[in-house]
């Protein structure tokens, strides 16, 4: 049976992985939303805390703590509120908009906010196969083709530890649609949604603006004038989002004291390849089950990177798409030794990457890479998947 070629096929199925993952995880956490924050000691306390957020040992507290007090309460400057205390208050407001998000779905009952966060992560995971499936007719393929941005390993973490890449990606993928419909406001206004949720996503707005600069600069403005214009539109377009968060991390550090992009200290980034090599060099050969799933998702996210390189000149996505890859792929290549130490920090980092490079590969002709990349994607989610479901509980 041959499926339609229409958008809601690649939401459908992705709402339905959505779902079916985080039922799976419901039912191993006996139906409490709040296992699924991960709130946990030194950063969240039994005492102070809500009788609705379960507090969980030390060596299961993950960021989603983090991300559940801006929903709590998304205007308070204060460090600790219900219980739960901002590790780093600069850099966690300055990722605002997924607790603020769930604050306003919540109307703003905190007892509702580990609902919330896992909705909003359903509805995001949904909306990025609808707009995927949009890409995937713009690159003249089957809707259906578009679930595979929703397959990105990384958004597994996003629904088991409820974190902003889904939502942000959401807003990216979007934006990106809208700049091939050549909507610049609606595109605009997309970046500066995304960079208000996940920091990282600025480096997408930032490639947009290098295309159109680069257009601009190339075009004869007697000969080719419409051509500079759309240069000029693009280079409106990646600025714009770049001037908002400029803004929003001054405005962090006005209310806090530190600017979010330098509080993280070294934990971010490195010399290039240098965290990887660091952590090759621990886990060749991995000595368990933990350290081979690293490395197989390591070998993933080079594979996926490296064919998209392959295929960048040739590929007939979007040039300010292409181009907007490169700084992605850049932040990869320099990614500290602290997130290559485990494969929920740096498949979430390489968020933007892994999904541009996917885009670059719909973009070619070579129909066997994208059917490996499919069967690639498909699996590398579904074993993060069920390592997520393992650990919950």
């Amino acid at each position: 049976m041959k499926l339609p070629d229409r958008l809601w096929v690649p939401a459908l199925l992705a709402a339905v992985l959505a779902v079916t993952f985080v039922g799976a995880l419901l039912v191993r956490a006996a139906g409490d939303p709040s296992l699924l924050v991960h709130a946990g000691p030194p950063w969240t306390q039994v005492d102070g805390a809500r009788g609705s957020l379960t507090v969980q040992p030390a060596d299961k507290a993950f960021d989603g703590q983090f991300f559940y007090r801006l929903g709590v309460d998304p205007w308070s400057t204060d460090r600790t509120v219900d219980g739960v205390t901002f590790d780093l208050p600069s850099l966690r407001n300055a990722r605002w908009g997924y607790g603020g998000l769930a604050y306003v779905a919540s109307a703003g009952d905190p007892d509702l906010v580990p609902w919330t966060l896992i909705g909003l992560n359903v509805v995001a995971a949904t909306a990025v196969g609808a707009v995927g499936g949009g890409l995937a007719r713009s690159s003249h393929r089957h809707a259906a083709w578009g679930v595979l941005l929703a397959l990105w390993p990384g958004f597994a973490y996003s629904l088991s530890l409820d974190t902003s890449e889904l939502v942000a990606s959401a807003f990216v993928l979007g934006a990106l649609l809208a700049l091939r419909r050549r909507r610049w406001i609606g595109a605009g206004l997309l970046f500066v949604a995304a960079v208000l949720v996940r920091d990282t996503t600025a480096v997408v707005p930032f490639g947009v603006a290098l295309a159109g600069f680069w257009l601009w600069l190339r075009a004869d403005p007697d000969v080719d004038a419409e051509h500079r214009h759309d240069g000029g539109r693009f280079l409106a377009v990646g600025v714009v989002p770049l001037i908002a968060f400029g803004g929003w991390q001054l405005l962090q550090r006005a209310r806090f004291g530190a600017l979010p992009l330098t509080s993280s200290g070294d934990k971010n980034l490195s010399a290039p390849l240098g965290g990887l090599a660091d952590q090759l060099t621990k886990i060749v050969p991995p000595a368990g089950g933990d350290e081979a799933f690293r490395l197989l998702a390591m070998i993933a996210l080079a594979t996926l990177i490296g064919v998209a390189a392959w295929v960048w000149r040739r590929s007939e996505t979007p040039f300010a798409e292409r181009v907007a890859w490169i700084p992605a792929v850049a932040v990869v290549v320099l990614l500290n030794a602290y997130l290559w130490s485990g494969a929920t920090a740096f498949l979430r980092a390489a968020t933007e990457a892994g999904l541009l490079s996917i885009l670059v590969i719909l973009g070619s002709k070579r129909e066997r890479l994208v059917q490996l990349m499919a069967v690639g994607l498909a699996g590398m989610w579904l074993l993060t998947a069920a390592s997520q479901v393992a650990k919950i509980g």
